[in-house]
């Protein structure tokens, strides 16, 4: 259990027709969607709030985490590893 002050969340969701790759930031973590999946990003600080820059290019969602000092991402319920379905 987190026991940081405060927490943010984004979700997102591939609408593409191929394959999504979320990279949350400064992590270099990488999350691969297939079309019509999601997911949700929490962020947890100590200081303020959470908050979020987002970068998008071609097939990749890049989410820079501001004022965090830990995050997970989650599918539902079940929380995420870093490289899921990440493509070869």
């Amino acid at each position: 259990m987190h026991m940081n002050r405060f927490t943010t969340k984004i979700g997102i969701v591939n609408s593409r027709s191929g394959p999504q790759i979320v990279a949350v930031e400064p992590w270099a973590n990488d999350y691969t969607l297939f079309p019509g999946e999601e997911l949700v990003i929490l962020a947890f600080g100590n200081a303020a709030a959470p908050w979020f820059n987002i970068v998008e290019w071609d097939d990749t969602t890049q989410v820079y985490c501001e004022d965090t000092a830990d995050f997970k991402v989650m599918q539902g319920d079940k929380e995420l590893e870093c490289g899921h379905q990440r493509q070869a």
